[in-house]
């Protein structure tokens, strides 16, 4: 009898730790977006986006009071490309927040450029507390290694 009750204690226990990894893998999974998750690329010239995203609007909707929202995010780093005739080629994608430096993709929107139209090629890193840019990163065709530009 007393090994029945320590059998059903040790299955309720393992049955409360698979729920509480269950609940920290979907909170994990909530706070971290990827970009692309639907297939759609949010491109922003100024105050004006082309294309909606899913993954945008939870991110807009669960932004923290501290920080800025993501589609600010992604108006900053429009408004740092569109000022430099060096990125005159790339528009700002759905941004990704990690820490808190939102990466927003630098995604080629013109023919003329050296990749495809829509190809990521690096990411604006905009602060997400002050909305300054902190600059770009980039990675070098032929080492794989990143490079990181101050703003």
């Amino acid at each position: 009898m007393r090994m029945r009750h320590i059998l059903i204690l040790v299955v309720i226990v393992l049955l409360i730790a698979i729920v509480a990894v269950g609940y920290l893998l979907m909170q994990s999974s909530e706070n971290t977006t990827s970009n692309g998750t639907n297939g759609t690329i949010n491109i922003s010239h100024g105050d004006n986006n082309v294309g909606t995203s899913d993954s945008q609007n939870q991110q807009d909707q669960s932004s923290q009071s501290d920080i800025i929202s993501a589609s600010k995010a992604q108006t900053i780093a429009s408004n740092y490309l569109s000022s430099s005739s060096k990125y005159s080629n790339f528009g700002a994608g759905s941004p990704t927040l990690k820490g808190d430096v939102y990466y927003v993709p630098m995604v080629v929107t013109s023919d003329d450029a050296q990749d495809a139209k829509g190809t990521v090629v690096g990411y604006v890193k905009v602060d997400a507390i002050t909305g300054e840019v902190i600059g770009i990163e980039s990675q070098d065709i032929t080492t794989g290694q990143t490079i990181n530009e101050p703003p």
